[in-house]
């Protein structure tokens, strides 16, 4: 591993998971080989004192407590690309890496100067691939053997290193217009369309527990779930993040697209009123 790669960690009021998560960094010796960059978005439950009394050796930054991923990571690399960081490494710190897995991503980038991830499997059943990444018109995850690289349009950023030149090319992440969901795929699809290889490796890998948002109009949710989550800005069913998104992967046919989100948001939201009244 490089000197002058960054780690980059956006946390908010999850103090255990974020101790584990560095923990199993120390434990690796990953703090001699690398910078650990945590943005704390304002966490009030004591974060930032574990950090400074456990972790010395981590350098913060500070959120506002609006941040959401995509601005934690936006913020973290900001600070890595003017410290002349190399690479910087995305980690979520619910993400814990299998030993060697940040080095081999961060030396694959190295390499081919482009974006890298990693393959999360889910902790309580380790055959699930929780988090890698897509390619666009196919729904499944791409699960690389080891040894291999597989190409992807769309990433998952859990697990995710980004060399220098790709920031140079085409920016930071959206993490202003994306705030939460969406942004690591769309920095993926910007990388890609002007020819930046954009992988997911088989030999780095992690576990990851999913995520439940993923259940998209939440087939057992309640109606006053569904009926608050499309405005709430760290949902995925987020309506200006979901807009943006489908802007950015698919042009014009964003419009034709468009309509299923509240076709399917509407049907979900009667399916929700009818169990709630049937009960």
């Amino acid at each position: 591993m490089q000197s002058n790669s960054w780690i980059i960690i956006p946390v908010h009021n999850r103090k255990a998971i974020t101790r584990a998560c560095l923990e199993r960094l120390r434990a690796q010796g990953v703090f001699d080989r690398a910078r650990v960059c945590v943005v704390d978005d304002a966490c009030t439950d004591g974060t930032r004192e574990m950090l400074e009394s456990e972790f010395p050796q981590v350098h913060c930054v500070d959120g506002n407590g609006h941040l959401y991923w995509g601005g934690g990571i936006l913020e973290g690399m900001k600070v890595a690309h003017a410290a002349g960081a190399g690479v910087m490494v995305w980690l979520n710190d619910d993400c814990l890496p299998a030993e060697g897995a940040i080095d081999h991503l961060i030396a694959r980038v190295l390499e081919t100067k482009g974006i890298c991830g990693g393959v999360c499997r889910d902790p309580e059943s380790p055959d699930t691939v929780t988090y890698s990444g897509t390619r666009v018109g196919e729904d499944d995850m791409v699960k690389p053997g080891p040894g291999e690289f597989l190409h992807v349009d769309l990433i998952n950023g859990n697990l995710v290193a980004v060399h220098r030149e790709v920031v140079d090319r085409i920016g930071l992440p959206p993490g202003r217009e994306l705030p939460h969901y969406g942004g690591d795929s769309v920095y993926a699809l910007r990388a890609g369309r002007v020819g930046i290889p954009c992988e997911v490796s088989g030999d780095a890998i992690a576990t990851n527990p999913p995520n439940l948002y993923f259940d998209r109009f939440g087939k057992n949710k309640p109606a006053w779930w569904l009926l608050k989550e499309p405005f709430r800005i760290g949902s995925i069913l987020y309506w200006p993040t979901y807009w943006r998104f489908l802007r950015e992967a698919f042009g014009w046919r964003a419009y034709i697209r468009w309509p299923a989100y509240f076709i399917r948001l509407v049907r979900y939201l009667t399916a929700a009123f009818g169990r709630q009244f049937s009960n």
